[in-house]
């Protein structure tokens, strides 16, 4: 019924056949796929998750659920990987047709899995003229790049770009990167991010005063888990979830071990973490 095509290192296809005729099946599930010493899948649910992978929520049944799972089975005690990952419901007509959804997370025994619960509305998945299911088969693209966690003084020891492969982070071939990027006090952004990053050094202008990372690609790394606990701590505390706040607490510390100065960051996680008590105990 399905079948993995061309596995690569960081990238794999996931090719679903005879899609139109059983998508009564409440879940696909790919062969593992090993990324740097780990085993990494895809579930698809084509009718939704229906509420029973672990944290995500039933959709309508009118969008395909689409996740990344690592085999946390397998994992030793303490692992923790911080990765991104791209999902790509191929359309065979029209590449600029396709349907793409990237994000961020750390990865763990507790936490094994992300993904998006209406990853595409099946009115337009099974239009047999928009060109995502051809000859019966649905084809998606998965793109995992993982950062390893970075001990104190492994990030002390990095010098220069040679090391920097070493150290885990490993990218998706460059003629995938076209995003445009912009200097700002040392570190390349997104030029989508550069307003923020630069409000972020008007308000705290000692921000990285003692940062102790010297490889730049590292320096980006760390920038991007910044803009992403920011994100996460202006949710509304009623909207923070336990996964949230752990994300958090383990993010700041990584981040202050760095030597980014988050004093200001962390107060607002400790208010967060006062006012979700007081609502658990409402």
């Amino acid at each position: 019924m399905t079948s993995i095509m061309n596995p690569c290192d960081k990238k794999f296809v996931w090719v679903i056949k005879n899609f139109s005729s059983l998508q009564l099946q409440d879940c696909y599930v790919s062969d593992p796929v090993l990324i740097h010493d780990v085993n990494w899948r895809l579930f698809a649910y084509p009718e939704g998750s229906n509420g029973d992978h672990l944290l995500f929520k039933k959709n309508n049944g009118d969008h395909l659920s689409l996740y990344l799972e690592v085999d946390f089975e397998s994992l030793p005690c303490g692992w923790r990987q911080y990765t991104q990952f791209r999902f790509t419901v191929v359309n065979q007509i029209s590449e600029h047709s396709s349907v793409k959804r990237e994000g961020r997370k750390w990865f763990d025994k507790k936490a094994p899995e992300w993904g998006w619960e209406e990853m595409i509305s099946l009115t337009k998945l099974n239009d047999i003229n928009s060109g995502f299911v051809v000859n019966g088969e649905l084809m998606i693209v998965a793109e995992v790049e993982t950062f390893e966690a970075v001990s104190t003084s492994q990030v002390a020891a990095v010098r220069d770009d040679s090391e920097w492969t070493l150290l885990g982070y490993y990218s998706s071939s460059e003629e995938d990167k076209d995003d445009v990027t912009v200097v700002v006090k040392g570190f390349h952004v997104l030029d989508s991010q550069v307003n923020q990053v630069k409000e972020i050094f008007e308000k705290h202008p000692d921000l990285a005063t003692n940062l102790v990372l010297k490889n730049q690609n590292l320096k980006n790394v760390y920038m991007g888990f910044l803009l992403d606990l920011i994100k996460t701590l202006s949710k509304l505390p009623k909207e923070l979830t336990e996964e949230d706040l752990n994300f958090a607490d383990s993010t700041l510390s990584d981040l202050t071990n760095a030597g980014f100065m988050l004093d200001w960051l962390r107060l607002k996680l400790n208010r967060a973490l006062e006012k979700q008590i007081a609502c658990d105990a409402g």
